[in-house]
């Protein structure tokens, strides 16, 4: 049936005709279209004003008015209706005029003008409909953008007044070294906004202790040259030698940001993740000072190696290093310890346990950490730990959790270690 699908339509045939009418009505009847019909303008105009339809066809020539003429009375009116002109006196000048003032089809009252209409109307209901679902869909589309321009904007609101907290401890403590690079690099597509604003803010952070302790130094170098004094040339020595290191330092943040951001095709080497497990937690530190938690290792030197990406393998440990520290924020008590550890298990893979001594992981909530999009962070997205099992999975690894209200919560992931007779991975 021409009309399945558009039952519950109703189209409004304007035709001064009163048999043609009726004819058309019974025939879009009977393909299941609801119809109403009026016989002048003005009628159909007075109708449309009461009623909604989702087509009209409409008689080109009626007695009162023409077709054009109450499109244009309608438009006046804030009134736009779908429509399919239907004319005895067909032309192409007509045809092309209609269509410009947004006729969806043309019809000719000819032989064939009564088997041809259920279709022409069945086709153009169906056309509405797809581009209702289209326009819905952009509005969707355009909401979902809108929502996440706003949080875009109110994360970076937040990082923008934790920044400026963070300055004012460090200028109070005046620590030149108190900063510390808090990667967070997004794997996944989805999340990669966010984590990109968080690595912007944190390197605008580390750039300005370097920076800062540059500006000192040089601001003594020139205190110094204008006193004169004899016995100035020595402390003059050390302030440029320390401007110096601190712009090595700032340096060699942008170049371990570069490398950590760096966009290519995973690259896989041999590692050593002990002296790894060391290089991440020198990019922690300061946060685990700011936290009160001290750094424990209990590292294989030397440690087996393993086939693998190294930036991936940073995203983990930094994703288990952080997640530790969050866990033992809010912890009572005085400072706390969190033990990183590699060794070797089974004799075939290289373990790397991150322990903390927070208060642990509730027992309904176990099964749910790896989940995507769960979290128990005020501000988090709940995606650090799916990807970091991702990875070690991607690896030929594992990633698993215990966890006890005593004694705290150890993640624990596992690597083939790797060697010439056996491949590291998948």
């Amino acid at each position: 049936m021409d009309g399945q699908g558009h039952s519950s339509e109703l189209i409004l045939v304007v035709e001064d005709d009163q048999a043609l009418l009726k004819l058309i009505q019974r025939r879009l009847g009977d393909n299941g279209f609801h119809t109403d019909g009026v016989t002048s303008g003005a009628s159909a105009l007075r109708w449309l004003q009461e009623h909604s339809t989702r087509l009209m066809l409409l008689d080109y020539s009626l007695p009162d008015m023409m077709g054009e003429e109450l499109l244009r009375q309608l438009e006046a009116k804030g009134l736009r209706v779908p429509f399919v002109v239907a004319t005895g006196h067909g032309s192409e000048t007509v045809a092309v005029e209609m269509m410009k003032r947004g006729a969806r089809d043309y019809l000719i009252k000819g032989a064939s003008f009564l088997k041809l209409l259920p279709t022409v109307v069945g086709q153009t209901l169906t056309q509405l409909d797809q581009e209702r679902r289209l326009a819905e869909a952009e509005e969707e589309l355009r909401r979902a953008h809108d929502e996440l321009e706003r949080r875009v904007q109110q994360r970076t609101a937040e990082l923008a007044e934790a920044n400026a907290k963070l300055r004012a401890e460090m200028e109070e403590r005046r620590r030149a070294e108190e900063r510390a690079s808090q990667h967070q690099a997004e794997l996944a597509h989805f999340a990669r906004l966010s984590t990109v604003g968080e690595m912007v803010a944190e390197l605008a952070h580390e750039l300005n202790q370097p920076l800062a302790a540059i500006s000192s130094y040089a601001q003594a170098c020139a205190r110094l040259l204008r006193s004169s004094r004899e016995d100035s040339t020595e402390d003059l020595v050390a302030s440029v030698r320390q401007v110096v290191e601190q712009a090595e330092r700032a340096a060699e943040i942008i170049r371990r940001l570069r490398r950590f951001v760096k966009k290519g095709k995973p690259s896989r080497t041999a590692l050593d993740l002990s002296v790894l497990v060391r290089e991440i937690a020198a990019i922690v530190e300061v946060e685990a000072r700011t936290v009160r938690v001290d750094l424990r290792f209990d590292l294989l030197e030397p440690c087996p190696p393993v086939m693998a990406d190294r930036i991936q393998i940073e995203q983990v440990l930094i994703n288990l290093i952080r997640n530790g520290l969050e866990a033992m924020r809010e912890s009572q008590g005085g400072r706390r310890i969190l033990t990183i550890e590699t060794r070797v298990a089974d004799g075939q893979h290289l373990e790397v346990a991150v322990h903390d001594q927070g208060v642990g992981i509730p027992p309904d909530m176990m099964k749910r950490v790896f989940e995507r999009y769960f979290t128990t962070k005020p501000h988090g997205i709940g995606m650090g730990l799916p990807i970091s099992r991702s990875i070690v999975e991607s690896h030929g690894g594992r990633l698993g959790v215990t966890s006890d209200p005593q004694s705290g919560t150890t993640f624990r992931f596992h690597l083939p270690i790797f060697s010439e007779d056996r491949p590291s991975g998948p």
